[in-house]
């Protein structure tokens, strides 16, 4: 675990990782990088810890005037805010704390941006965890988490299987008959997903 002036990477519970080589701790932290970057905010990543009154702060980013601090914050109380904030402007700095409601703007300009609100996706190097094959079409399927049953693409192949399923079991159909079944219906899901494919390129 490496050290950027006294902040450790990966020593809180969200999802960290780096952006055009930038670290953040939090996909907070992530959208405002991405945000600041395109609208030519200029900061960098808070070198140093502020200390006094047994209390150690490790800002999140220092914007280019050098006395403005950014903070984004998710889970930390907001009595232990205050005591952070208090501390650095005692020190000189202005302090601008930015929770969820106030980046309402800024993750819904990242999410039209990449088409995405899985913003863990956008980290530098981003790979999921698991690989699985849909059951029903066999179509690659990339999760973050692990899957514990049947894993399907979409809807419609999660339908299309269990109908297979229930179909089966009702009439006890023959295996050739359901193999039948199946194929007939795969082909229209791959059909349908190409058509997908190409309109996401598309666009």
């Amino acid at each position: 675990m490496s050290k950027l002036g006294g902040y450790r990477e990966g020593s809180g519970r969200s999802k960290s990782g780096y952006y055009n080589g930038i670290y953040c701790g939090s996909t907070y932290e992530l959208c405002w990088v991405i945000y600041a970057l395109d609208t030519g905010i200029e900061f960098d990543r808070f070198k140093g810890i502020l200390r006094g009154n047994n209390i150690s702060y490790v800002p999140d980013f220092l914007l280019k005037d050098g006395t403005t601090i950014i903070e984004l914050k998710g889970y930390e109380l907001k009595e232990s805010v205050d005591r952070k904030t208090k501390l650095a402007e005692s020190l000189g700095y202005t302090v601008v704390v930015l929770r969820k409601d106030n980046l309402k703007d800024v993750f819904a300009y990242v999410a039209n941006k990449f088409g995405t609100k899985k913003f863990h996706t956008l980290y530098d190097g981003y790979k999921p965890k698991y690989q699985y094959n849909c059951s029903n079409c066999d179509a690659e399927i990339l999760r973050d988490k692990q899957c514990k049953s049947a894993t399907f693409c979409s809807r419609k192949c999660s339908m299309l299987y269990n109908r297979l399923i229930q179909v089966s079991s009702r009439t006890g159909t023959p295996s050739e008959r359901a193999k039948e079944f199946y194929n007939k219906h795969r082909d229209r899901v791959l059909a349908r997903r190409r058509e997908l494919y190409l309109e996401k390129m598309a666009s």
